[in-house]
């Protein structure tokens, strides 16, 4: 593929704040990279795809001298089983420009919000997390969100990036390196890790602890942040340099390893993630097949993949991996819901998320506001693994599709190329068909009944009772008042459902059983055996009052909810 003529230089994926706060020009890496040759320290990287003995492909990377780069290129396509070379490609995620976060105060994080379902977290940092404020027009409401959540399946999560140290704001379970140090170490500070281009005196590139800690910081330990996702595993796939350097073909590798796939001289994964984030890109390019076909072992396999969509102000349609299909890609606002100046754009965007302002632990100790799209992608890829948590069956197609239908309007007009708008977790909840609200049941014999409670409890009536509805006796009779649910139309429904563990909350669901159902009256007549078999089954029970034939206005939003069964207050009979 013939790119153009120029020099890359680095995709910020950190963007320029006020000028009173820039300390100079931002970073860039040490090694040069003409764009024309790809060339890296005098070298070419050919990335060489060939067919094995059962048709499987695979990628092989062959490392050889810039002015014998096109000769060898040449040699390869003439052998039988190759099927493509490429050209690898740097990737950047230098370190981000930052500012000191302001002050906080311990008591404000515990009274965040007035929304009483909302998450609270007593992290110190808490209060300056603005994608957790509750009702909030222009940011992402995860509080709300995390309050609606029981976190009931962990949600293995895995971050392509370099940069990670040990702090107590961070627990990795496993983590493997592709870069300067193949192999089992991956921690700055790990004895195989190699940084042959740091200069002396300079720091590690911290990069990808900022990107774990705003995923999954652990939460309420006095320290930092809350992580954008409770109860995640976060595995660290390092194929950044200590400077911020990487090549798209060592993140390609590492997004195949997260996915379960072997990788030479580095050990097998313990088992794949669920999700996975990447902030980083690399400009001027199509999306490669070696990465697209990364991205797609991980998607075929149901991991999601979500991508920053970079710093440059640019189109992403030359964007890595950006640009490639089955992604989730990222655009970054401020957090008054503004696009963010250095935001990338295009239709490959889907999505947008506070990139502006972002606070963090710079080492484990100093709190710090960062900016770029690198901290809007954790922050959406936190918002999925939540739903994965107790939706652990959606696919990376249903998430798009989720995806595509939780944006909200910017705080400012004329915005296109960004995607849907700014990510509404609580949105995306409902498209996920997680209920917002549940709905609590009565005995049958409580009110006016209660006065007829020695004959209704009289042996024949209970053997009436359990011969017509299975139940006991009448004390295992319960009603749904389907008036706590929406306006019904001529076409509604009242439905108690269940609908297997994991799957949306929807009555018109492929696993849904309907349990009863009337058009008749507003109380719907249900009993202990109804809910005991849903329990036994591992199924979630549900109230809906809508269309059960064509489901459009079965929605998690207003017309379905979950039914509380540990709530029910029985006459003191039946106690």
């Amino acid at each position: 593929m013939k790119l153009m003529n120029h020099t890359l230089t680095t995709t910020v994926l950190a963007a320029m704040i006020g000028a009173a706060s820039i300390q100079g020009p931002a970073a860039i890496a040490a090694e040069p990279v003409d764009m024309n040759i790809r060339e890296i320290n005098g070298k070419v990287h050919l990335i060489v795809q060939r067919k094995g003995v059962n048709n499987e492909t695979r990628y092989e990377q062959v490392i050889v001298p810039a002015d014998e780069a096109d000769n060898r290129e040449a040699e390869l396509l003439l052998e039988p089983n190759v099927i493509s070379v490429d050209r690898d490609i740097v990737t950047y995620s230098p370190i981000p420009l930052s500012e000191p976060a302001p002050s906080y105060s311990r008591s404000q994080a515990v009274t965040r919000g007035q929304n009483t379902d909302a998450a609270q977290y007593s992290d110190p940092l808490f209060n300056l997390q603005e994608h957790f404020d509750v009702g909030e027009t222009f940011n992402t409401r995860l509080s709300e969100a995390h309050g609606r959540l029981s976190f009931d399946n962990t949600i293995r999560v895995g971050i392509v990036d370099g940069g990670f140290i040990r702090s107590s704001e961070v627990t990795y379970v496993e983590g493997a390196s592709q870069n300067y140090g193949k192999g089992a170490d991956f921690y700055n500070d790990d004895p195989g890790i190699e940084c042959p281009f740091l200069a002396n005196g300079a720091e590690k590139d911290t990069h990808g602890d900022w990107v774990a800690q705003v995923l999954g910081a652990n939460t309420n330990n006095g320290l930092g942040i809350a992580g954008a996702a409770q109860n995640v595993e976060l595995v660290a796939a390092r194929s950044m340099s200590c400077t911020g350097v990487g090549t798209s073909f060592e993140n390609a590798e590492s997004v195949r390893w997260l996915a379960g796939d072997s990788i030479i001289d580095v050990p097998d994964i313990s088992e794949p993630v669920d999700v996975i984030n990447m902030s980083l890109s690399a400009s001027g390019s199509l999306c490669p097949a070696y990465m697209q076909d990364a991205i797609d072992y991980a998607t075929a396999r149901g991991i999601i993949v979500v991508v920053a969509a970079g710093n440059d102000s640019e189109d992403t349609n030359t964007v890595l991996p950006a640009n490639c299909d089955g992604v989730v890609t990222v655009a970054a606002t401020t957090s008054s819901g503004g696009i963010a100046s250095y935001s990338n754009f295009g239709d490959a965007v889907d999505i947008a998320a506070q990139g502006s302002g972002v606070t963090v632990l710079d080492n484990g100790v100093d709190p710090i506001n960062i900016f770029g799209t690198s901290f809007a992608t954790p922050i959406v890829a936190g918002a999925i693994a939540s739903a994965l948590s107790d939706r652990p069956n959606l696919t990376p197609a249903e998430v798009l599709t989720i995806v595509s239908n939780s944006g909200k309007a910017f705080s400012t007009s004329g915005n296109t190329g960004y995607g849907v708008g700014i990510l509404d977790a609580m949105l995306f909840l409902d498209g996920a068909g997680v209920a917002r609200d549940s709905l609590t049941f009565d005995s049958a014999l409580g009110a006016e009944r209660e006065q007829f409670l020695t004959a209704l409890l009289h042996p024949a009536a209970s053997a009436y009772i359990q011969a017509q509805t299975g139940a006991t006796d009448a004390c295992e009779i319960y009603e749904v008042n389907g008036e706590a649910l929406s306006e019904p139309t001529a076409d509604d429904s009242i439905a108690v459902f269940s609908v297997a563990a994991g799957e949306p909350l929807d009555p018109t669901n492929g696993t849904a059983s309907i349990i009863a159902s009337t058009t008749e009256v507003e109380d719907l007549v249900i009993s202990q055996s109804d809910i005991d078999t849903a329990n036994g089954s591992n199924r979630q029970l549900g109230v809906a009052h809508c269309n059960l034939t064509t489901g459009a206005n079965c929605s998690v939003k207003d017309t379905v909810k979950t039914l509380d069964t540990a709530s029910v207050t029985l006459p003191n009979a039946c106690t």
